[in-house]
């Protein structure tokens, strides 16, 4: 009986590990989600970076730029100092979930400092043991001096 009881949590654990997981709270998913990319990408570590990017990965800048995985891990990621994520709303299907919100970021990108409060897009895909960012549109405009 206790064999049967421990092959079925272990049949129950394997399903678990590799279905995408259920959104019971898609806020919940998707803000561990955007958070892990930002502290990825706040760190600094192109380490980080390779582990959290999609192979497929794609951003955008509202500034017409845009990036593959390469050249982001090779030097483009914007110099996050702080942020904070509000305003999240998820949708999933399947693997996929789609996370628009509002960061509130101190940021510079090529030297030049960023708008503190702008929109953001993120496109994740779940691999199996978590989620993926395949791309990111950044509405952030540079910020226009005093």
């Amino acid at each position: 009986m206790v064999l049967q009881n421990n092959l079925v949590r272990a049949i129950a654990l394997v399903g678990m590990m590799t279905a995408a997981p259920a959104l019971a709270q898609p806020s919940e998913d998707a803000n561990a989600a955007v958070n892990a990319w930002l502290a990825a990408v706040a760190s600094g570590d192109a380490g980080e970076l390779q582990a959290i990017l999609a192979p497929e990965f794609q951003i955008q800048r509202a500034d017409g730029t845009g990036l593959d995985k390469a050249e982001y891990v090779d030097g483009g990621a914007a110099n996050l100092s702080s942020f904070e994520a509000t305003d999240l709303v998820a949708t999933r299907e399947g693997d996929i979930m789609v996370v628009r919100y509002t960061l509130l970021v101190s940021e510079t990108i090529d030297g030049e400092p960023m708008q503190a409060t702008a929109p953001r897009l993120t496109v994740f895909r779940w691999d199996g043991e978590r989620w993926l960012v395949v791309a990111h549109a950044n509405f952030a405009r540079a910020e226009q001096p005093n």
